[in-house]
């Protein structure tokens, strides 16, 4: 498979195609002991089979596109076309319950997963099992009635041989049929192995799986109640992790696109993608997308956080129309606020931003001034502002600020705010919220903070009819300077501590995931996480829906990139281009997806790509910003430009790295 992904060339990182390292793509044929069988493909095998058909998948625009730059084939015509094929391999009837076709790691991106195939005579349900070391460990999964059945095995242990039970269900749920495969798996990568530690588990944990949804230094993976990591991607998101949404899907950031900004880049380009490793479309997001990624609805357009490029950054709440990827409302905190705090490039940093259908309102996480606001989504005004009054004292935002009734112990620093579905206390006219509380405040210092020790848990009730908060209950944890989230199974009274960046590790980790009872306070569960994370939620998978075969959709690139724009004759006069000299720089390389150009650079040194044809000539500006954090000064990622405006012609391609135009020696021709 053709993937962005990177590689090491002299210290240098460059998107570049992985080599698969497999030499093996044909079938093989398992005789099990009861006189079936079982044929095993893995994922080159299906590449393969199923090249021939991407073409049927892809766009238009992108089939327009000759260069000399390396040519790379987007997710989602890839996954289409293997699903396609898997689909009519299926259709086929060459397989039967007796006689079945299993694949690992169908789609290359999910080592722990597979899928089976098989027809049946008639009608049933099917319950598939992936056997645990112990019962509670099982993965389990149960299917719709169907004849043609694809049955989606995930949980398998990495580097060992699995035992996977089918059984076929009646209408009464009772066993017509069954059967136990044994499936071998590759071992872990490296970064993954012995990297959960167990230091105390419920014997009926909330949570039977742990997601760990991504970070700085880990994959996303699933861990079991044994620590066993049962499920893991192979490539990294951006740091940020993957966001979870219904139907068995989630978005997954591109670690290696991004745009500059005035301090982190932000990646510009996403996936809708589901736990089988199938993508159905690309969001792209011009100035870039971070931190935060909810459904407005189940199903429907995506809450994120966006950056205005206006002088400032991550201070932006994005509504993302879910089919067309465009931003169909946006709200500049620089515009609800007064200036007070606007005395920094990143002087919000929103990391959580929520819908709530109830009041139309848009409940915000805002990290560096310490504080909450819900928003109305209709208007774009503030309804109300939650935090430490000190902090907001003799400015004009006092009048917004929710009146603290009794004591009420302030936040720092916090992350991951949400509405909760419960009722604590029976009052109509008040709802509650879960505050993750960092407790720190390194990025804007208050002389008022109180030092403590601990980060903690705590759970606020609002009236908003009387615009008054009071205190209701919090959950001491070990200091989480930065990232965590918290999440309160209500049903079950428990609730769980997702600490992802301790200031003092512990068993030797910079994170930990403990699951509390929420009566009590007791720890029930408590899990190391070695290289720490970003956030961390329950695992449980829409299997039903990685069943269903994809729908075919050309419509897979959507929302909004740097587009070239015309370059003036006398802007063009003025380029000496006669004697200038080919790009040399080691950094500097370039990738194209159909009609979408990717050029990597190390932060901010490339100011404009230049298009230059016969009938016109273009340029993509790159140099609207400029970096204020040093950490971020030799940040290297891939700066993205979408070419479907570009008029038709042969243009050949320039640069402004630093200054000074350079001719790349590369061209495109639509």
């Amino acid at each position: 498979m053709k993937k962005l992904t990177v590689s090491c060339k002299k210290g240098v990182e460059k998107l570049k195609k992985r080599k698969t390292g497999h030499s093996s793509k044909k079938k093989r044929v398992l005789h099990l002991k009861d006189g079936g069988t079982v044929t095993v493909c893995n994922f080159y095998w299906l590449q393969k089979k199923a090249r021939r058909f991407e073409k049927n998948f892809t766009r238009p625009e992108g089939l327009q596109v000759r260069t000399n730059i390396e040519k790379q084939s987007m997710y989602a015509p890839l996954s289409q076309a293997r699903d396609y094929y898997l689909e009519h391999l299926l259709r086929s009837r060459g397989y039967t319950f007796r006689d079945m076709f299993l694949i690992k790691n169908p789609f290359g991106e999910a080592p722990l997963t597979a899928l089976a195939l098989f027809v049946t005579d008639a009608p049933c349900r099917v319950r598939v099992t992936v056997k645990g070391n112990i019962p509670e460990t099982d993965f389990t999964s149960v299917l719709p009635e169907t004849r043609y059945h694809r049955v989606p095995i995930l949980g398998l242990y990495p580097g060992r041989r699995n035992r996977i039970r089918f059984e076929l269900l009646d209408s009464e749920s009772r066993v017509t049929a069954e059967r136990t495969v044994p499936l071998r798996t590759r071992p872990l990568p490296q970064d993954l192995q012995k990297i959960i530690k167990v230091r105390k588990v419920s014997d009926n944990p909330a949570f039977e799986n742990i997601l760990i949804a991504g970070g700085i230094d880990i994959k996303t993976c699933v861990f079991d109640r044994q620590g066993e990591i049962r499920y893991y991607l192979k490539r990294k998101p951006k740091g940020y992790g993957i966001f979870p949404l219904s139907g068995g899907r989630f978005i997954f950031m591109e670690r290696e696109i991004s745009a500059p900004s005035f301090t982190n880049p932000h990646s510009v380009q996403s996936y809708d993608m589901d736990y089988l490793g199938r993508v159905r479309k690309t969001y792209l997001v011009k100035n870039g997308a971070h931190h935060t990624v909810e459904e407005k609805t189940s199903g429907g357009n995506i809450m994120t956080a966006g950056s205005s490029m206006e002088g400032h950054s991550e201070d932006l709440i994005l509504e993302i129309d879910r089919q067309s990827g465009q931003i169909v409302k946006k709200v500049k905190l620089g515009d609800i606020f007064d200036e007070t705090y606007q005395d920094m490039m990143d002087w919000a940093h929103i990391n959580s931003a929520s819908h709530y259908a109830e009041n139309n309102s848009v409940l915000v996480s805002m990290r560096n001034i310490h504080s909450i606001s819900s928003v109305d989504w209709e208007t774009g005004e503030m309804r109300w502002l939650l935090g430490d009054p000190r902090f907001w004292e003799g400015t004009s935002m006092e009048d917004k600020l929710l009146k603290p009734v009794g004591e009420v112990p302030w936040f720092y620093q916090q992350h991951a705010v949400f509405e909760l579905k419960e009722d604590f206390d029976g009052n109509p006219d008040t709802k509650h919220i879960i505050v993750f509380d960092n407790h720190w405040h390194k990025r804007r210092k208050v002389k008022f903070f109180d030092k403590d020790a601990n980060s903690y848990i705590s759970f606020y009730t609002i009236n908003e009819k009387e615009k008054t908060v009071s205190f209701h209950k919090r959950f001491p944890c070990p200091k989480s300077k930065i990232r965590s989230n918290a999440i309160l199974c209500g049903e079950k009274n428990r609730l769980y501590s997702m600490a992802g960046s301790l200031v003092t590790p512990i068993d030797g980790s910079i994170g930990i995931v403990q699951e509390f009872d929420f009566t009590s306070g007791e720890v029930l569960s408590e899990f190391a996480v070695e290289p720490g994370f970003f956030r961390a939620h329950g695992f449980e998978p829409d299997v039903e829906a990685l069943a269903k075969p994809m729908l075919a959709c050309r419509d897979y690139v959507c929302g909004d990139l740097k587009r070239p724009e015309p370059l003036s004759d006398e802007e063009y006069g003025k380029l000496d281009l006669q004697e200038k000299r080919r790009v040399t720089e080691e950094s500097i390389d370039y990738v194209m997806q159909e009609d979408l150009l990717y050029i990597h650079e190390i932060d901010h040194s490339i100011r404009r790509v230049y298009l230059f044809g016969k009938k016109g000539k273009y340029f993509v500006e790159f140099a609207d910003t400029y970096q204020t954090m040093s950490v971020f000064e030799e940040a290297e990622y891939y700066i993205a430009m979408w070419l479907d405006t570009l008029p038709s012609d042969y243009y050949e391609l320039y640069l402004d790295v630093k200054g000074e135009v350079q001719n790349t020696g590369k061209y495109i021709s639509k």
